[in-house]
């Protein structure tokens, strides 16, 4: 990304984190108090002078009320959402593992693909509001939710679970493995 580019989606970012702040009716202040972050770095932000780390970003989204995807694809309205092969937002999930966002824009539900390569998983467990269905496309893929066994996932097979049970991804092959997590709400 060129810093034309940095600049423009840090300015956009920013003019979205007001908007829907000032829609919520919330101050700067309270902000602040609700995400932990300073008052100035939240200014600077709005401003389009500060791009905040995703960590910053999901802590200003769950303040907001609303997710860290949302914020970053807010302009997009249409609905419909087309991701081509190859394409869509990646970011990286763990040191061996990403993440592709499969639509634009704020949805009820968000299909993720994941990319997870031998040995990986996630750092440590999570939960979080609503549902998660997973699909694996390729490899293996142990899944650990809290009170159950473990469910070890093949090419083909699906699990899905209340996303407020902890739970946890491993790849424990020597092969890497691809599958889909879909949320809703989107949780990212």
């Amino acid at each position: 990304m060129s810093s034309d580019e940095s600049q423009a989606l840090a300015r956009s970012l920013g003019a979205t984190i007001r908007a829907i702040r000032k829609e919520a009716g919330l101050t700067l202040a309270t902000l602040a108090q609700r995400s932990g972050l300073s008052q100035p770095f939240l200014s600077q932000t709005e401003n389009g002078n500060a791009m905040p780390s995703v960590v910053n970003l999901h802590r200003i989204a769950q303040a907001l009320g609303t997710t860290a995807h949302a914020l970053l694809e807010r302009g997009t309205r249409s609905s419909t959402s087309l991701v081509r092969a190859g394409e869509g937002r990646t970011v990286e999930y763990t040191s061996d593992a990403t993440v592709r966002f499969l639509v634009d824009g704020h949805r009820i539900m968000e299909p993720n693909e994941v990319t997870a390569g031998p040995h990986s998983h996630t750092d440590g467990t999570t939960s979080h509001a609503g549902e998660e269905f997973v699909y694996v496309v390729a490899g293996t893929v142990r899944m650990t939710l809290e009170g159950e066994p473990d469910h070890v996932l093949h090419a083909g097979d699906t699990l899905y679970y209340p996303a407020t049970v902890p739970h946890a991804w491993f790849n424990d092959t020597d092969q890497p493995a691809r599958f889909l997590i879909t949320s809703s709400p989107p949780g990212f």
